[in-house]
């Protein structure tokens, strides 16, 4: 028969049943009792007894030995979404990542995950996603730390567990991207591209617009050949000249165009499945000056976009892309990307990303004096920091600049010192 020492029942030789009272259930007044089930001697046994009584004296919840990783990612999910702090795409995201993480794991009870079963997931994850022909390299392992931090802490806020296993693991190293920016010489040299690949593209939707016209097929049609090329070179154009992300150049409508003062005002973005979502953060909507010459070129494209769309019986209005489709519609990221491929490997920059027009922008500006805070505002972070962390490139002109001045400025012979006599009265 089995022998009983308070809450320690021996079941068979070196198994032991664990049972502490938690009090009466407030909602139902049944008694509630926390079991476990150890493998190895007595001593572990009182060890896991004690364990359970210290985490009930600090408020855990009885039954939170029963909730299973992959159980509480779905009210991990379901928070977030009531707090509204992430996108429904981040979270549709980071809900895939934990549920790997649980697979991974076994879908075990959160209370008998540790620190090392955290250590042993990152090589796992890291294993199965290059597996599935992913690249997982050590930022992408950071970020499945943050984030498994993040799930575990709510379950600690939902006494749960008593602790973050995460808290003492060290996390992954991110990687540090390599992030290009542009010298104002290369910029030049881009523009010139740009300038003269919108040249090309306006003349070729002019030719086919007079053949359609000689052919007597101007007005039956249902798209228009040419006009996405042109509008392809125009958001380069405009990358440049902002610093917007692709997806907001993408997404601007006329309305959001205000010619007479010179602005752009960002309020939607476009993504890859076609469509607008607003930014992440309210800093990411905001109102940015456009220089005289690139609100030149969209004030023309303007005319020439509602007239020849007008073929097409495609009114432009406030709500149409400013960056249209041959049916006027929103441009394609993927199909702007393909161009974007070919157009600056011919341009010189084989490797450049469009993104990276972004970082010049907010390079240089720094680099000509122009204060932190205007900069942040124009790229439309929240925080002043993670536009000095990321983009304060170093520029070669600014650092030989610097280095100039130095030498001049320790090679100054000091000048001699002028007595001046003071007559007495």
């Amino acid at each position: 028969m089995a022998k009983g020492d308070g809450g320690i029942q021996e079941l068979r030789r070196g198994v032991w049943r664990v049972s502490v009272s938690a009090g009466n259930n407030p909602a139902t007044g049944k008694r509630q009792r926390v079991t476990r089930v150890v493998h190895g001697t007595k001593a572990e046994a009182r060890k896991v007894r004690d364990d359970i009584r210290r985490g009930l004296d600090n408020g855990l919840r009885p039954d939170g030995g029963k909730v299973r990783f992959l159980e509480f990612v779905t009210t991990f999910s379901q928070a977030r979404r009531t707090a509204g702090k992430a996108s429904e795409d981040r979270i549709a995201k980071d809900e895939k990542s934990l549920k790997l993480c649980g697979e991974l794991l076994g879908d075990p009870p959160l209370c008998k995950v540790d620190a090392r079963a955290i250590e042993a997931l990152y090589p796992a994850i890291r294993e199965r996603r290059e597996a599935q022909g992913f690249r997982c390299g050590n930022t992408t392992l950071h970020g499945y730390h943050v984030l498994l931090k993040s799930f575990f802490q709510k379950a600690v806020d939902y006494d749960l567990i008593g602790r973050n296993p995460c808290n003492r693991v060290e996390a992954p190293k991110a990687d540090k991207p390599q992030r290009r920016a542009l010298s104002i010489d290369e910029v030049r040299r881009l523009l010139a591209a740009v300038d003269a690949e919108e040249r090309s593209a306006l003349e070729a939707l002019a030719a086919k617009e007079r053949r359609q016209a000689e052919w007597g097929v101007a007005e039956d049609r249902g798209y228009l050949l040419g006009m996405r090329e042109v509008c392809h070179v125009l958001a380069v154009r405009l990358g440049i000249a902002t610093g917007m992300r692709l997806g907001e150049v993408l997404g601007l409508t006329w309305g959001a165009v205000d010619f007479g003062r010179g602005l752009v005002s960002v309020a939607r973005t476009l993504k890859a499945d076609g469509t607008l979502k607003e930014p992440k953060t309210e800093a990411g909507k905001r109102v940015v000056a456009v220089d005289a010459v690139t609100m030149a070129h969209l004030k023309a494209w303007k005319a020439l976009q509602a007239e020849t769309l007008d073929t097409l019986c495609v009114d432009v209005g406030e709500a149409s892309p400013v960056l249209c489709s041959a049916t006027g519609g929103f441009l394609g990221i993927a199909n702007f990307e393909r161009w974007w491929r070919s157009f600056r490997a011919e341009a010189g920059f084989p490797d450049l990303r469009y993104h990276e027009l972004r970082h010049t922008q907010a390079t240089q500006l720094l680099a000509q004096g122009v204060d932190v805070k205007t900069v942040q505002a124009r790229l439309g972070h929240s925080d002043a920091s993670l536009t000095l962390n990321w983009y304060a490139h170093a520029v070669p002109e600014n650092d030989r600049a610097a280095a100039d001045r130095l030498g001049e400025l320790f090679r100054e012979e000091p000048k001699p010192c002028r007595i001046v006599e003071l007559k007495s009265a």
